[in-house]
């Protein structure tokens, strides 16, 4: 059977030196004792103890209304037009807990394209690439494919994530997508300095809990958690160590220096330490393009 050199990886400058033949990850053991390890110290960054009351953080600006909050939240995503970023990433292939270098790039309109690289290396391990119809999937430790729709479930071939690719844009530059006409209420948070909405769907089938952080109003997004009706977790985001990132057009982001993003029901989550990131550059179509060779086995 032919196996399939791995490709340039998407890293900007356009793209790299030709790669080294593909290596397997490091054994199960040792990549879950790394995982471990860095989830330990990057989970601390979500938590903070409460060992004793603190006085009452006070707001610093007028009570804002709920639709004030979302229509800030709105502006939030009609101004994410693209990303191209540079990640540190624990995340499951398979059975195998992986911490490594994973390049992403995205656009609206459901193109993505992700370059996990191999943990021992620089050269591409699995590649995935969503045009805005379909998708297109290269395991090249494995040397096999996928190919299917464009949809909630491609990002999950390679992250284990099922999320639309438009949602997964929103979240790596710093937002949420939001419940549909979600109706609910807003409250502050006094021991922290936050803004809590809590929203629920039109049908009541779904809940949300957006928290933002209210100190200067700042309103930086860190969680963000859905819920069904009987209360479990259908995904949750969390964020910190904020920052501001200029984008190409112009416009000032408010971006986390890590992100963590869970769906319990899959056994899944990421945890990201951000590198690089450019936001609202030009994204070339071709660039969210990909063929696989012929002849290459399924995945599946």
């Amino acid at each position: 059977m032919t196996r399939h050199a791995p490709p340039e990886s998407i890293r900007d400058p356009s793209t790299l030196p030709t790669p080294a033949p593909a290596q397997r990850p490091p054994a199960r053991s040792r990549a879950l004792l790394a995982w471990t390890l860095g989830a330990l110290v990057l989970g601390a960054a979500f938590t903070s103890c409460s060992c004793g009351r603190s006085k009452p953080v006070e707001r610093a600006y007028p009570e804002p209304g709920l639709q004030d909050i979302l229509d800030h939240l709105d502006e939030l995503r009609r101004n994410a037009r693209s990303f191209r970023a540079e990640s540190v990433m624990d995340y499951w292939v398979g059975d195998e807990r992986v911490k490594g270098t994973v390049l992403m790039m995205g656009r609206k309109g459901a193109r993505v394209r992700i370059n996990a690289l191999n943990p021992t290396g620089d050269n591409v391990a699995a590649d995935l690439a969503c045009d805005g119809i379909g998708f297109e999937y290269i395991d090249y430790n494995h040397n096999c494919q996928l190919a299917g729709l464009c949809d909630r479930n491609s990002i999950a071939r390679l992250l284990r994530i099922r999320l639309e690719p438009d949602d997964f844009l929103l979240m790596v530059m710093g937002t949420t997508p939001l419940i549909p006409d979600a109706q609910g209420t807003v409250n502050w948070d006094q021991e922290h300095g936050h803004e809590v909405l809590d929203l629920v769907s039109p049908d009541g089938r779904f809940t949300q809990t957006v928290v933002l952080d209210g100190r200067d109003k700042s309103w930086d997004l860190l969680t963000s958690e859905v819920r069904d009706a009987r209360g479990n977790v259908l995904w949750r985001l969390r964020n910190t160590d904020f920052s501001d990132l200029d984008a190409a057009d112009g416009r000032r982001f408010r971006v986390p220096g890590k992100s963590q993003l869970e769906q319990p029901a899959e056994k899944a989550d990421l945890l990201v330490q951000w590198k690089e990131r450019s936001f609202n550059l030009e994204l070339e179509t071709a660039r969210f393009d990909m063929e696989i060779p012929p002849g290459l086995p399924s995945c599946e």
